[in-house]
């Protein structure tokens, strides 16, 4: 099936006029949550690394960059940006991906568009055409299984999805999109051995940046494999598994791929397989559960939701987001998860290392003590007391996901938390009605160059 000819014939049909009112509610969502995340990462040591390699060599461009006053090239914005919006891990999460489309989609987007002098409307039109795109990829590659396989699909996904919201920015023609995807095709990657580390940001930047890269290569008549996806030696030989080309044609068709499937939001700045787990402990220390009376804790998920979740005695804060035992041991302590739960010492605190050490993590199907319907995942989290008492919560839906969507003032609180931990000078205020409105601006060029 000639499915790189179909992406290639969507995103250059991508009509903006077109978007429903859904979609570009929840687009505007995105990237006011995504800008947000990527600010508050400005003191991250992720993003003063990756300062300290490029920012002196930066040349000068049309596209702002979020962490610091100043602006660069499109390709150069889209890899800062992006690296910055998954630093925290604080970024939403789309299930269907299994990773983070906006944390690339955005800066990707953004990027060109400051470039273009595109509208709001046209960059929430890419964005959604980038999503949907990586949906019907998604739904043709057997997702789950490439995850398990060490892949990142943040990576492997976005780099795509990034190729063709540049593409619909940069109005390509349909043959010149094919090239952008053969391309982007060639660039993905992104190893789940470097969860944890720096690294895993910097894939979301990575592949922002040459989603951007092969979209203007493209532009400039640029060559790959027009069947790049499909092809013997192409994308889905290489990544997918069990490749049903039918099913991504199919995503592709349907009206509008964000609005139908949706997006979780991020209530805590952690590794999201971990916040029904946190949402449970929480919601026990609610209920006067204390972490000095506890002897033991169970945390039990669904099959496979232990997969990210790769640290069992963190020792740094990178290692503390993708560590179910930590977050669910600082969830008893402090009653809460803040962006300050993650650094380094609050990780190494003695009384959180010692009640981790308490907290084991199990899989099963069904959930050991409770109904064992469940649709997507679970967490039941299980604390017993020196006093010989159980307490049991489950949670199967946390707040933030599609079906619990954060309200507009959990929405704006998290924003000016995050612009208030990045110490932006940007004005917290005009930023979010401007990102909160984007569908109305007629020029994107200058939303995030004003500043206090």
């Amino acid at each position: 099936m000639a499915l790189t000819a179909a992406v290639a014939d969507f995103v250059a049909g991508t009509d903006p006029a077109r978007l429903p009112d859904a979609a570009l509610d929840l687009a505007e969502r995105a990237f006011v949550d995504t800008v947000g995340v990527a600010v508050a990462a400005a003191p991250d040591p992720t993003v003063r690394s990756i300062w300290q390699a490029f920012g002196a060599g930066l040349p000068d461009g049309p596209s702002a960059l979020l962490t610091r006053p100043g602006s660069t090239q499109p390709v150069q914005a889209a890899l800062l940006n992006g690296t910055a919006a998954h630093a925290l891990d604080f970024d939403d999460v789309a299930d269907d991906l299994v990773g983070h489309p906006s944390a690339v989609l955005v800066p990707a987007a953004l990027a060109v568009a400051q470039q273009t002098g595109a509208s709001g409307r046209q960059v929430l039109a890419a964005y959604c055409a980038g999503f949907q795109v990586e949906c019907a990829v998604a739904a043709g590659m057997s997702i789950s299984r490439h995850y398990a396989r060490g892949w990142h699909s943040t990576a492997t996904l976005g780099v795509l999805g990034a190729a063709a919201a540049a593409a619909s920015l940069l109005a390509l023609q349909p043959w010149q999109v094919r090239h952008a995807v053969g391309i982007a095709a060639s660039l993905a990657g992104g190893s789940r051995q470097n969860f944890g580390t720096m690294t895993k940001p910097l894939h979301a930047g990575t592949a922002a940046s040459d989603g951007v890269f092969a979209a203007m290569l493209a532009a400039a008549n640029f060559t790959a494999d027009p069947d790049q996806l499909e092809a013997p030696l192409g994308y889905f030989a290489l990544y997918g598994d069990e490749v049903d080309l039918a099913a991504a044609l199919a995503v592709l068709g349907e009206p509008c791929a964000l609005s139908h499937r949706g997006l979780d939001v991020k209530k805590h700045p952690c590794c999201y397989k971990a916040a029904r787990a946190a949402d449970a402990a929480l919601a026990l220390a609610e209920d006067g559960v204390h972490a000095g009376d506890v002897e033991r804790v169970t945390v039990t998920v669904e099959p496979e939701g232990l997969g990210p979740l790769i640290h069992h005695r963190p020792v740094t804060g990178l290692q503390g987001k993708f560590s179910l035992e930590y977050i669910v041991a600082a969830s008893l302590t402090d009653h809460r998860l803040t962006l300050r739960s993650f650094t380094d010492d609050a990780v190494c605190r003695d009384p959180l290392q010692r009640l981790l050490a308490r907290v084991c993590v199990t899989e099963t199907d069904p959930p050991p003590d409770r109904a064992p319907d469940w649709a997507d995942a679970f967490a039941e989290v299980t604390v017993e007391t020196r006093a010989g008492l159980r307490h049991t919560r489950r949670v199967d839906t946390p707040r933030g996901h599609a079906l619990a969507p954060l309200d507009e003032d959990e929405l704006a609180d998290k924003f000016h938390d995050c612009l208030d931990h990045g110490g932006a000078a940007h004005d917290p205020h005009v930023l979010l009605a401007g990102l909160r409105e984007l569908r109305e601006c007629p020029d994107v060029h200058g939303l995030l160059r004003g500043r206090r």
